[in-house]
């Protein structure tokens, strides 16, 4: 436990001194055996109150023993972490779980799993699918994060429903089934499946619904221009099936869709409070920050900073995006696993700190606007 866990007290010990600090807190018996690891708002707050919580030995609502334990009888010693960052507790108690507890993790975190929207090019005919496996393999493209499922089939329904995607897979081998489908009926599709247009135009759609997700402003700018060209060439049918589109894609610019896009290009920066230091000759502490670069799927904790000299901060952000190259035989699901935790801070109403998109590049001048907000 030591090399996990910075401090160890004993319940020997009097008094019984902890911090009033966030961090990480296992309770253990006297064969060093753990019994609950928990996260904290406040270390000592938190051993005082289950140290005094009283536990009916019988279950009154099942009328059988209690499973709960009685903490304060089987308690020997109390291990911390204090961890000022919320994001950083989160993530050293993830590593803690996996250490403390093994194969079993699972049955001490809860994980808030995104979820993706795939597809294999390759494929004859090319179908978009929601998962919680992303695809990285030859000719395999994924979208994402989503916080849920419903979100994304909502996005997957409206890149459908915007292009004219085919929805049945079952459907486009076998023709004579084929013109059953009530999609192409209502011709709400491009007929792929009945040949209306050969697979190799439909595989250049389905490349447009694509970028259309990783960038629906630049998709439904695009169109909006089409769309001018039409009605000035007095085209007008054309130009109101472009309206539609328009519209329809218009929906993938909602907040809930503000981290989704090309997960190979993944690449966020997130900022927040750390411990406060007292710099060398100074009687003043100063606020310290920690930084951490989320590269694909990896999430890389660059360590504390004060805001000073934000020079630095941006270089090195800069450095570990250009050193951390992306891999995907890199690509498990305990790094799945260690996303989620990312991806659940993404989509919180108000998640701590600063969260900044860098998919596209992270420019200088803004990010240390950015940062004068922390200030």
């Amino acid at each position: 436990m030591k090399e996990i866990f910075e401090n160890c007290l004993s319940l020997n010990d009097k008094p019984i001194d902890l911090p009033n600090a966030a961090g990480l807190v296992l309770f253990a018996d006297s064969l060093d055996r753990p019994i609950a690891l928990l996260t904290a708002a406040n270390i000592k707050r938190v051993a005082k109150t289950k140290l005094a919580e009283k536990i009916d030995p019988l279950d009154s609502a099942q009328g059988r023993p209690n499973k709960r334990a009685d903490l304060k009888s089987i308690t020997a010693k109390i291990y911390y972490s204090p961890c000022r960052c919320k994001f950083r507790l989160a993530v050293k108690h993830f590593d803690a779980v996996k250490k403390v507890f093994g194969q079993n993790y699972k049955d001490h975190i809860t994980l808030v799993m995104p979820w993706f929207i795939k597809i294999d090019l390759s494929e004859k005919i090319p179908f978009f699918s929601v998962t919680k496996k992303p695809g990285f393999k030859n000719n395999e493209k994924t979208l994402g994060p989503f916080p849920g499922q419903k979100s994304a089939i909502t996005f997957l329904k409206t890149l459908e429903d915007a292009l004219g995607l085919c929805r049945k897979s079952d459907l486009v081998n076998n023709p004579t089934l084929a013109a059953s489908c009530p999609y192409l009926q209502m011709d709400a599709c491009v007929g792929v499946c009945a040949g209306k247009i050969p697979a190799e135009e439909y595989k250049n759609i389905i490349q447009e619904a694509f970028e259309a997700g990783v960038n629906p402003t630049n998709a439904i700018e695009q169109l909006q221009q089409q769309m001018q060209i039409a009605s000035k060439e007095l085209k007008f049918e054309k130009a109101a099936g472009l309206k539609k589109k328009t519209d329809k894609l218009s929906v993938l610019k909602k907040q809930n869709y503000k981290w989704t896009g090309d997960l190979k290009n993944l690449k966020i920066v997130h900022i927040d409070k750390s411990v406060k230091i007292k710099p060398e000759g100074s009687k003043k502490k100063v606020q310290t920050y920690a930084v951490f670069v989320i590269n694909f799927f990896n999430i890389i904790d660059l360590g504390d900073f004060t805001l000073d000299n934000p020079d630095s901060i941006y270089e090195k952000i800069c450095a570990s995006f250009e050193n951390f190259r992306n891999s995907q035989e890199k690509i498990t699901d305990e790094t799945i696993e260690r996303f989620s935790i990312a991806s659940y801070f993404l989509y919180r109403s108000k998640p701590s700190g600063l969260w900044l998109n860098t998919s596209n590049g992270l420019d200088k001048q803004e990010f240390q606007k950015t940062l004068s907000v922390l200030i």
